[in-house]
């Protein structure tokens, strides 16, 4: 986060309602096995021939790398300018679509609610929905977060 207080969004400042599109990522094959060989070895992510075997008719990308993506998109669109705290969890986490090199990923946030926190008179809870699409439009990924941020004056 900036140290220029001006920028900062603190919880205050987060409406509900509010849709930001995060931008978009190309993945390619390497980028595929090289996250799967370190994080996720799993044949259909790292083993063409095998892959090609597969009902998924080739390589297609761990879901864990799918979410790292998007969280990446998530910090640069909108999280780097926030007041966050901390994570609180993610909850519905379903992958609906497998990605496949070459896939262009699309990020949108929408903010769902927010309330203050219950045990820190300091900040309060975001809770977000997060949608992730591939070039042709179809979802790929969907998930809810919930983000403790600051809030402006410490406690209001």
């Amino acid at each position: 986060m900036s140290e220029d207080s001006d920028a900062t969004v603190y919880f205050e400042d987060v409406e509900p309602g509010t849709v930001t599109d995060c931008g978009a990522t190309t993945v390619t094959e390497t980028d595929i096995r090289e996250f799967a060989a370190e994080f996720d070895p799993l044949d259909i992510h790292t083993d063409p021939d095998a892959a090609a075997e597969s009902r998924f008719d080739g390589i297609i990308a761990s879901g864990y790398h799918t979410l790292s993506l998007s969280v990446r998109l998530l910090v640069d669109a909108v999280r780097s300018q926030r007041a966050v705290v901390g994570g609180l969890g993610i909850d519905d986490v379903r992958w609906h679509a497998p990605v496949r090199p070459g896939d262009e990923l699309h990020v949108e946030n929408e903010i769902l609610d927010t309330r203050p926190s219950e045990s820190d008179a300091t900040s309060g809870v975001v809770h977000e929905s997060i949608t992730v699409t591939n070039g042709d439009g179809e979802t790929v990924l969907t998930l809810e977060n919930y983000e403790l941020v600051a809030r402006r004056n410490g406690a209001d």
